[in-house]
């Protein structure tokens, strides 16, 4: 028992380190550049189309990516049943993608850029599989070390290239030769008797996921459409640390369904997962406690023109994604002992309520209103997450019992 903790502690950190390194060379280096060279209005288009990304790009990529762990537990699941699962949704992503944003891009040679950064965003989030399945985590920080790498060239080369798109390319394609080369999840690419079972459950979670990560980057698009774009900056830089601090939802989510789905961990019950409930809680307070003292002299230092601004809405905006951070880790431990289906239904759920109370609150009330309704929404989908996991583990204990 000791030995598997010391492995999951470990596993942990080389996760968060992998996480920590790419959105700090992103928030901290990249992000700031880009906001000095294209000024304030022109950075709140970039990060419009990036957050479109953001909604398919990982809604699809990891909805392969969980479900090859998961049913690798019951079933065989080889590479061309995963890639097959994704194509029919990368297609319909590209539509919808290039529909969403008709405009922001200028000549044939964006338009490329920007199909090849949708898709190959997409193929790094599901390509960090190969590292999960063997409990790799070491090799995960280097994935994401040399994501990092590419997206700093990309940076340093703006005054050449002017090409923001070619920063992020430089980046996703790098991690994808890699895997290329040196992985095994795209060689060889054979299918087995299960691709169509695989791709009905990642079919049914890429949506789950597609509705939370709608969400989570509606903020551009409805600032953007209600408001105007230096508004989406003012939001997005107020979110930062709290939306910084949620990304250890993912090495946290990368590293709990790896083991678990290794069959080496007890199964969970309504004791351990309301346990896990609290201090998942504790840690968000922690978090939140955290980014409340460090907020000022962040925005000080790095966005001295949007200072004011910012302060007036991002106490409420981080503690927001905090609580977005809970839920979101949460759901990922609730896949581990439910169909994927509640996921969906909650995120549905959350996806209404959100796009209602945003649109209400920010044509009355601008961008205060707009925070208001992201913390009501996230609030209410962290109750209906523990409140369904543990029903869910009441009836199945009662029905365990009853055998």
């Amino acid at each position: 028992m000791q030995k598997m903790q010391k492995k999951f502690a470990t596993d942990f950190i080389w996760s968060i380190a992998a996480l920590v390194t790419m959105n700090g060379v992103l928030q901290l280096f990249v992000y700031p550049l880009l906001n000095r060279h294209l000024g304030e209005a022109a950075f709140g288009n970039v990060l419009y189309v990036l957050g479109i990304v953001a909604v398919f790009a990982p809604s699809v990529g990891l909805a392969a990516n969980n479900i090859r762990l998961v049913e690798s537990r019951e079933r065989q699941v080889l590479n061309g049943d995963s890639l097959l699962a994704m194509l029919p949704l990368l297609a319909v992503s590209g539509i919808i993608f290039f529909a969403v944003c008709n405009g922001y891009f200028v000549g044939v040679s964006d338009y490329i850029m920007a199909a090849l950064l949708i898709v190959l965003t997409t193929l790094r989030y599901y390509g960090d599989v190969e590292y999960r399945m063997t409990l790799n985590y070491k090799g995960y920080f280097v994935y994401y070390l040399v994501l990092s790498f590419g997206y700093v060239i990309g940076a340093l080369l703006y005054p050449l290239t002017k090409s923001w798109l070619l920063c992020f390319l430089l980046g996703e394609a790098t991690v994808w030769l890699l895997l290329v080369v040196k992985g095994h999840i795209y060689k060889p690419l054979k299918k087995s008797e299960n691709t169509v079972a695989v791709s009905r459950k990642v079919l049914v979670l890429a949506a789950s996921y597609l509705l939370v990560n709608m969400v989570l980057n509606l903020d551009r698009v409805l600032l953007q459409h209600l408001i105007d774009s230096s508004t989406v900056t003012v939001y997005y830089v107020a979110s930062l640390l709290g939306k910084t601090a949620a990304l250890l939802v993912g090495p946290l989510n990368g590293v709990v369904i790896g083991h678990l789905t290794k069959g080496k961990t007890k199964p969970i019950t309504k004791k351990s997962f309301a346990i896990v409930s609290g201090a998942v809680l504790l840690v968000g307070a922690v978090l939140f406690a955290g980014i409340s003292i460090v907020m000022p002299l962040f925005v000080k230092l790095l966005y001295p023109d949007i200072y004011l601004d910012v302060l007036s809405v991002s106490t409420l905006a981080n503690l927001s994604q905090i609580i977005c951070f809970a839920s979101s880790l949460l759901l990922t431990i609730m896949l581990t002992f439910c169909s994927e289906r509640w996921q969906f239904a909650i995120q549905l759920v959350y996806a209404v309520i959100f796009l209602g109370l945003s649109v209400l609150f920010t044509n009355s009330n601008g961008l205060q209103g707009f925070v208001i309704a992201s913390l009501a929404a996230n609030t209410l989908r962290l109750v209906f997450t523990v409140g369904a996991g543990l029903a869910i583990l009441v009836k199945k204990e009662k029905t365990q019992a009853k055998e």
